[in-house]
């Protein structure tokens, strides 16, 4: 599964994915309140209204799972 590894490195650089109204990031990077954080604090959230959700994972291949399987609901 590279394009999971892929998403993955994204993250680890810093940067955030969106796709179909879904995105992924890593708080930590975007908000003061999270930069102390050890562990992840990987958010996965869709505005859209087939699936509308927001969670956020420690875990940075379970927050991956949960990305690409909202996404591939909206095909």
């Amino acid at each position: 599964m590279s394009i999971k590894r892929d998403y993955k490195s994204v993250i680890f650089s810093g940067c955030a994915i969106e796709s179909k109204s879904i995105s992924l990031c890593d708080l930590r990077h975007f908000l003061p309140q999270y930069k102390g954080y050890v562990t992840g604090a990987y958010q996965v959230h869709s505005d859209n209204p087939r699936c509308k959700y927001s969670e956020i994972f420690k875990d940075i291949d379970e927050a991956v799972n949960k990305f690409v399987e909202l996404k591939g609901s909206l095909k």
